[in-house]
């Protein structure tokens, strides 16, 4: 037994006990029944610890009005030495009015400044019947949140352009626990956006490591070749065709196996390219079509003059 108490005492001795992190805030605001789009209620102050670095939120909103019935949940993360800038906390989940994905009249703003954290809701929408509006709200501090600070500013505030971050980066990795062998890289999200299916440092939009495997695959264009069968469009004689490709080893404006190797190929523009090479080899073989027509009557017509002379 004296074993126990002097362990638990050693431990005591090397942990902190955060008795005084309240990791959640219940909050119910009332708007009135002529609210107006922009019209927010500054309802409460968060002090994240470790300056700031441990501010991670989870903000859930839910409101009814008459036919209006809807709930959300927002995600903010706060670091240190963070701008006074209002921005809105994008939504993880939605739980929308019956058929209406868009009947969503409050959302969250976080100010994230330093030292002075805050969060109001702000309408963004008049949705419902004519009455005061009831807009219930539950934060849930992920990490240690030193305490809340009660808040009541009003105001209207339409110029919020801008979302407030959920994570820095994201990683999804894959695996079984039951297996000795680690995880894989499923998903990366980095900072600027772009997102990668199997690989750490994606360098565009969507990046994909590996085969891709799809039933359809619609890409948009910015323009198509129909120019090619307008009056006016110059074509290219054969034989400078044939100059061509002799002396570049490919089509015109088609790119080369060394252009393609290095830099790979757009497929909106390399679609558009290889149509209007179809489109023009449609215009060789009309060509050579009326040619032959013609030269077809030419012999008919040099057969029947000597048919004639006999």
């Amino acid at each position: 037994m004296y074993r126990i108490v002097l362990l638990f005492v050693a431990v005591l001795a090397h942990t902190t006990l955060y008795a005084f992190d309240t990791g959640i805030y219940l909050k119910s605001i009332t708007f009135p029944a002529n609210y107006a789009v922009g019209d927010y209620v500054e309802f409460v102050g968060a002090t994240p610890m470790d300056a700031g670095a441990s501010g991670n939120y989870e903000i859930s909103v839910s409101y009814t009005r008459g036919n209006l019935a809807t709930a959300a949940t927002h995600l903010v993360i706060v670091s240190h030495a963070n701008p006074n800038v209002w921005r809105e906390a994008g939504r993880i989940s939605s739980s929308p009015y019956t058929w209406n994905a868009n009947s969503h009249a409050f959302t969250i703003d976080c100010n994230s400044e330093y030292g002075n954290v805050r969060f109001r809701v702000r309408a963004v929408a008049v949705l419902g019947i004519s009455a005061p509006i009831i807009v219930n709200v539950k934060i849930r501090s992920i990490n240690y949140n030193y305490a809340w600070t009660e808040m009541n500013n009003t105001g209207n505030d339409q110029t919020v352009n801008k979302f407030m971050p959920m994570t820095t980066d994201w990683s999804l990795y894959v695996g079984n626990p039951y297996l000795a062998n680690g995880a894989v890289l499923g998903l990366k999200v980095a900072e600027n956006g772009f997102v990668g299916i199997g690989t750490a440092n994606p360098q565009s939009k969507l990046a994909v490591a590996g085969e891709i495997t799809a039933q359809k695959v619609k890409v948009t264009a910015t323009g198509w070749p129909d120019y090619v069968f307008r009056p006016g469009y110059v074509l290219r004689s054969l034989d400078d065709l044939e100059s061509f490709i002799m002396k570049h080893q490919h089509l015109p404006d088609v790119p080369s196996e060394k252009e393609v190797l290095s830099a790979g190929i757009d497929m909106a523009d390399m679609n558009a390219r290889l149509l209007r090479k179809v489109e023009e080899l449609t215009l060789y073989i009309i060509r050579q079509e009326k040619e032959m027509k013609e030269m077809k009557a030419l012999v008919g017509q040099l057969a029947e003059k000597m048919s004639d002379k006999k």
